[in-house]
């Protein structure tokens, strides 16, 4: 090769960009404005991880408090929740900023085994579950001692490090975690204002929260919240229900009328209770829709105006008012 041909070949060696060399374990997603702290629960001699989202100008905002939203299942929930409030919250309705804290499970177990036993009342669960941890047996019914976690361990240190108004706790929680919030509620209304229970398994033990509900009634007067329950159209079995006394844990629907009903019934001064029903929703599909009517229930307004259809003076609506390249009738 000649020596111009050499001197070529090198120029274009040193201009030629070097090959992208590929991490050798790709960068995990960060959540923005997200701080994720391990919190111990003394008591039970274990410690929870929890997610707190904080709203985009809480720093550019010193003197300014926040309402709290904190939710069940965090791993499975956190970008669900997330994500849709910061999209209500840019939309024409708009939601009130809010501080939102995932409650996640205990640092070394599963998600399935954490939640079966800290959003369960009573040791009586399912006798035919399979624990997933090798070498646990399957635990249920420690509902009570995580409540007093999140009251005396985790809403003071939450409080301490985040600008917390304590008198705007809501409480959202799905299947086991509508049913740790009516634990909650029957022990300790007041510990959050507004609960959103989206399918709560009120089957668990026998319709063990029907019973006690009955027994709050007994020995209150009031229930200090409001509480908004949801859930699917299809979580329900054909009429009539085979299962002795509605046992069924299929007849979720008919169990939360009845809970609602009883409620009401109680003419508390405190409480407010709101229920819907989303038709052709399932136990796992309902989540998304309740969701979303659970935080603009939970969060609403944020001075933005509320959204209002195009209208002619007759009050009548205006077709594709809001799409003028679109024919008009």
């Amino acid at each position: 090769m000649s020596v111009s041909r050499l001197l070529l070949a090198a120029l274009l060696a040193v201009a030629a960009p070097a090959a992208a060399q590929e991490p050798a374990t790709p960068p995990r997603y960060q959540m923005p404005n997200s701080e994720v702290w391990r919190i111990p629960a003394k008591a039970l001699g274990r410690e929870y991880e929890y997610v707190v989202n904080l709203p985009l100008g809480y720093a550019s905002n010193p003197e300014r408090r926040y309402p709290v939203l904190m939710y069940t299942d965090a791993p499975q929930s956190i970008a669900l929740i997330n994500g849709m409030h910061r999209r209500l919250r840019a939309s024409e309705r708009g939601l009130q900023d809010a501080i939102i804290v995932g409650l996640g499970y205990a640092v070394g177990d599963s998600g399935e085994y954490s939640r079966r036993r800290d959003y369960t009342p009573t040791a009586h669960g399912d006798i035919d579950a399979v624990s997933d941890m090798p070498g646990r047996q399957v635990a249920y019914g420690e509902a009570e001692g995580y409540r007093q976690h999140l009251k005396n361990e985790l809403f003071p240190e939450l409080e301490r490090r985040y600008r917390i108004d304590p008198a705007r706790r809501t409480y959202l929680g799905h299947s086991y975690g509508g049913l740790f919030g009516m634990h909650i509620l029957l022990n300790d209304p007041s510990m959050f204002q507004q609960y959103v229970l989206i399918s709560p398994s009120l089957w668990y033990d026998r319709r063990l929260m029907i019973a006690r509900e009955r027994g709050y009634a007994m020995r209150h007067k009031d229930m200090p919240a409001k509480v908004f329950f949801m859930i699917g159209g299809e979580e329900t079995v054909p009429d009539p229900d085979t299962e002795p006394h509605s046992a069924s844990r299929m007849a979720m629907v008919e169990d939360m009328a009845e809970m609602v009903r009883n409620l009401e019934s109680r003419n508390y001064p405190g409480l407010s209770v709101k229920q819907q029903v989303f038709p052709g929703e399932d136990h796992g599909s309902v989540y998304v829709p309740a969701v979303r009517a659970g935080l603009e229930w939970a969060l609403p307004g944020s001075g933005k105006s509320e959204h209002k259809p195009c209208l002619d003076a007759a009050g009548k609506p205006i077709a594709n008012c809001r799409m003028p390249w679109a024919p008009r009738d």
